[in-house]
């Protein structure tokens, strides 16, 4: 606690500091009542985690919102509202436009109506059920229209919330999104989207029951409905699910899950945002999240067919957004050979902020980025720097940088969870510095978010293995094998199916400077490219490399476990054991032949559970040379050969042998980047008008060629 900038700890404390700035003749101080209290760098697990100091991307990327420093507190129905937008009711009252936005608003309510969410006005006794509306003003981006959003305020302070029933709704799992992606490109599907209007309206009202009270909005609408006024001291009762309600998500989950298994779909028992089924003989998938919902199936007609029945069930059409190319912050490309998912719109967006910063022209040269620095002292000096533990040292680095640490890294988290697994070890490492970032951290996230924002269109690719002759044809990847570094000629590279499930693990004994723990890397692999992947500080100590690579293989196991579960409930058993590609051979053995070592007697029970899996012929872990070990990049920095050798499989950059485009691969030229598909110089007014905006259909390995908009000269690619 702080009284001006005295700390105090007792309250002779806070009268002594009082006394002091009365004494200089201060009239007003101001009260520091405490510190958020946010834990830091990596969960217990060893995975980087987002606080919600973080999380600003919504409001500061998007030109309708203000930065956390201009927000107002707006009293509304006897509560104070932290109002985040611009686009306040006060300030809209105000503007010429108004009659839009009220016509927007009785839109809103309209909507409602239609939905049966409003009773008749009636005088309640007891008011712990009743809450205050909230209004939230937006532009579309799209099209510009202006909209109008209207919801309870079901929190503490808007309300007394008697609970009578669990509040948890699933959101789908990153994992299981890429594997929905994966196999509609393995069995040669289209994708489309839709959006359900005021979804969590179709569902029933909570146990308890609760009203509303009429706001300025919802007043002037009940006349313009032709009704009389609300007397003084009523209420509106809702009856149905109304957004802002603590249950609300779950009880439109419920709802939204019977209507899907009316239609003889089925969920799967881990991801239950997953389904599959059949449509007039074809085989479909289906997936949620919240009110967006993804339809893979063989046709167009199917997909039309599908979304009428759904229709049957809401008061209020679907609405039909054709093919997918945008689904909840992902970009969905889908092509005649591949369907591509990249954080492209998000990665723009995040970048346009730093166009004016130290987005700068520099000399550029012709290799490909890394998404850390490139001098050779900066991985030692990386590991080894500690940050002051002075908060006013972090500050001024961060006036420097023009960018807090936090929100650095926390940006990249998510490119990284999505489809960006390149960023993942970089991420990771950046994480582990958070609570007392150093100057060298500063230059590290710095760099990351450079190298995004240049490789912006790069993304996961999974392949088909027909080409779908209805759809656009765009160029594969271009990838240089020449660039990879020498393998020895012994060694091959394993090839698989394109829904035959297998996997890549590996581990960096004791690398951490401040714990010497080990990091755990995974890769699980489907279609071509990469659907599960993580990088992981060990929650133990490891006292040999073949402990550490135990830990990891156990880990991986355990998602081989669960994806094999998903693909089970969806129709596609693997039916031979999963390979789980392992490059120590004692560790190999260990799990395979159940061959232990007194070097491993001490190691945790629940690790030999992979010996187990393995006797039950769930998986099998198969030998590997240490120069094509794709995991290898999940574990450690990599050096420019190592990242692109691994990279380049990860991302699904190289068809795979079943697809078409594996002998056009094989036949292209393997010199460096061909000049011809780098982008034109662009100054910094050219870019930031066009709003990070490329033109260039190629892809975001030759970007980097002559883009010179998108790196800093001191920490050049």
């Amino acid at each position: 606690m702080q009284v001006g900038q005295l700390p105090v700890q007792t309250i002779g404390d806070v009268r002594e500091a009082l006394q002091r700035l009365l004494a200089h003749g201060s009239q007003f101080c101001e009260l520091l009542l405490a510190h958020a209290e946010l834990r830091d760098g990596l969960t217990q697990d060893g995975l980087p985690q987002i606080n919600i100091d973080q999380l600003n991307t919504r409001f500061f990327l998007n030109d309708n919102f203000i930065s956390k420093q201009q927000v107002p507190i707006v009293a509304s129905g006897g509560v104070y509202n932290y109002v985040f937008s611009k686009l306040t009711q006060g300030k809209l009252i105000k503007q010429p436009d108004w009659h839009e936005w009220q016509k927007s608003e009785f839109l809103q309510l309209d909507q409602y109506q239609k939905q049966f969410m409003f009773g008749t006005p009636t005088k309640v006794l007891d008011r712990d059920n009743v809450f205050h509306l909230v209004w939230t003003y937006n532009i579309k981006d799209l099209d510009k229209r202006k909209k109008a959003r209207c919801a309870c305020d079901g929190s503490t302070r808007g309300g007394k919330v008697h609970l009578l029933d669990y509040t948890y709704a699933n959101c789908v799992d990153h994992t299981a999104s890429r594997m929905f992606y994966a196999i509609s490109a393995a069995e040669n599907l289209l994708i489309f989207g839709t959006d359900v209007c005021n979804a969590f309206s179709e569902a029933p009202p909570p146990k308890q029951g609760f009203y509303i009270q009429a706001d300025r909005a919802f007043s002037e609408w009940w006349i313009h409905q032709g009704r009389e006024p609300i007397p003084e001291g009523y209420v509106i009762p809702v009856m149905r699910a109304m957004q802002g309600h603590p249950e609300s998500p779950r009880l439109w989950e419920m709802w939204c899950d019977q209507m899907i298994k009316k239609h003889d779909f089925k969920p799967t028992t881990h991801e239950p945002c997953l389904y599959t089924g059949i449509r007039q003989g074809e085989k479909c998938y289906f997936k949620r999240q919240v009110d967006d919902f993804e339809f893979a199936a063989p046709s167009t007609k199917l997909a039309h067919v599908f979304y009428e029945a759904l229709d049957d069930h809401l008061s209020m059409p679907i609405k039909r957004q054709g093919m997918v190319s945008l689904f909840n912050g992902i970009d969905v490309q889908q092509t005649r050979h591949y369907i591509k998912i990249s954080a492209e719109t998000y990665i723009e967006k995040m970048g346009s902020k730093y166009l004016e910063l130290w987005h700068k022209e520099v000399p550029l040269t012709a290799e490909r980025p890394l998404p850390r620095p490139t001098h050779e002292s900066f991985l030692k000096t990386f590991h080894q720097a500690v940050g002051d533990d002075d908060p006013s040292t972090t500050e001024t680095l961060q006036r420097r940088y023009h960018f807090r640490y936090r929100n650095g890294f926390g940006e990249l988290i998510y490119a990284m969870v999505t489809c960006h697994p390149d960023i993942s070890t970089v991420t990771v490492k950046c994480a582990q510095h958070s609570a007392n970032p150093a100057e060298i951290h500063f230059q590290a996230v710095k760099h990351a978010i450079k190298y995004l924002v240049a490789t912006r269109k790069d993304g996961i690719y999974f392949w088909r293995a027909t080409p779908r002759m209805d759809l656009p044809e765009h160029p594969i990847p271009i990838c240089a094998t020449s660039l990879h570094g020498p393998i020895p000629p012994e060694v091959h590279r394993p090839t698989h199916d394109c829904l035959q499930l297998h996997a890549y693990t590996d581990s960096d004994w004791a690398t951490c400077t401040k714990t010497r723990r080990s990091f755990s890397g995974i890769i699980i692999q489907l279609a071509g490219g990469t659907i599960a992947y993580k990088t992981k500080l060990q929650p133990t100590m490891a006292l040999s490399s073949t402990e550490a690579e135990f830990m990891a293989a156990c880990d991986t196991g355990k998602m081989i476990l669960f994806i094999r579960s998903i693909l089970w409930d969806l129709g596609i058993p693997q039916q031979a054991a999963t390979i789980l590609y392992e490059d120590n051979d004692a560790c190999t053995a260990m799990a395979n032949a159940q061959k232990p070592t007194t070097r491993t007697r001490h190691m945790d029970i629940r690790y030999f559970a992979l010996a187990d899996w393995v006797e039950h012929d769930i998986m099998i872990l198969e030998r590997i040379h240490t120069s094509i070990t794709i995991s290898d990049h999940m574990t450690k920095i990599l050096d420019r050969t190592l990242f692109y050798r691994h990279v380049d499989y990860i991302m699904g950059h190289i068809p795979p042998l079943y697809s078409p485009c594996y002998a056009t691969y094989k036949t292209q030229p393997g010199p460096s980047i061909p000049q011809e598909h780098a982008i034109d110089d662009m100054c910094m007014s050219e870019y930031a008008a066009a709003a990070v905006k490329c033109s260039m259909e190629s892809y975001p390995w030759t970007l980097i060629t002559s883009c010179s908009a998108l790196v800093q000269s001191n920490l050049c690619f």
